[in-house]
């Protein structure tokens, strides 16, 4: 059995997959099996999301899913809703969890794997009318906590949230090419999967800003 990640919120395809069972040994993942491949493909995503995802899985099969993580943004509007729909699609078909990870979070978790940080975490992705994606994060022996979920805010009222903090959270901006935190999108996604927080393809939505939208493109 295995685990796949899809992450389609930039130009950047990314999808990571591992063999079950997996001990990532949080906070981080070092030395994990996880196999992952990013593709800079633009607008060209969608059209080549399906075929890469097959390839991909080989020599695995869609029966060798145990479960599916999605990035379900924030990110680019059309990339974020393909990957998600997607995502949904498969779970529904396969009968498996689908947990829709936020991309702010895999990039706090890619932070914490990489410098072993052990403080808070604040992330911060540019967003349209000079606004920006905010999330802030803990890491625990036990995985990432979310101390404040996306919002997307005001640099003026993002720095004011950031000063209530008695210790001062490491502050991460997003780089544009985001596929490559597949691996993390996986790892949180795990986590949750070892600890029977299934959830079900209808209970992932994509977040384009502000709330997530209230219905999304069944599967077909």
């Amino acid at each position: 059995m295995i685990g796949l990640a899809i992450h389609t919120c930039s130009p950047e395809l990314g999808l990571a997959l591992c063999p079950l069972p997996w001990e990532p040994g949080f906070p981080g993942s070092q030395g994990s099996p996880i196999r992952q491949q990013t593709w800079d493909l633009g607008r060209d995503l969608a059209a080549h999301l399906h075929p890469m995802l097959m390839d991909f899985i080989k020599p695995y099969g869609w029966q060798d899913l145990a479960f599916l993580a999605v990035a379900r943004g924030p990110g680019g509007f059309t990339g974020t809703r393909v990957g998600v729909v997607t995502a949904r699609t498969l779970a529904q078909q396969l009968q498996i969890p689908l947990f829709g990870v936020s991309t702010l979070a895999a990039i706090a978790q890619a932070q914490v794997e990489q410098q072993a940080i052990t403080g808070p975490l604040a992330v911060a992705m540019a967003a349209q009318r000079e606004q920006v994606f905010t999330g802030l994060y803990q890491p625990t022996p036990g995985g990432l906590v979310t101390l404040q979920s996306e919002q997307i805010l005001s640099p003026p009222a993002w720095a004011h949230t950031l000063a209530q903090y008695p210790e001062p959270p490491v502050v991460i901006t997003a780089a544009a090419n985001l596929g490559a935190t597949a691996a993390q999108v996986l790892t949180l996604a795990y986590s949750g999967w070892q600890r029977g927080q299934h959830s079900t393809w209808s209970e992932v939505l994509p977040y384009y800003g502000h709330h997530p939208v209230a219905t999304a493109t069944p599967p077909v």
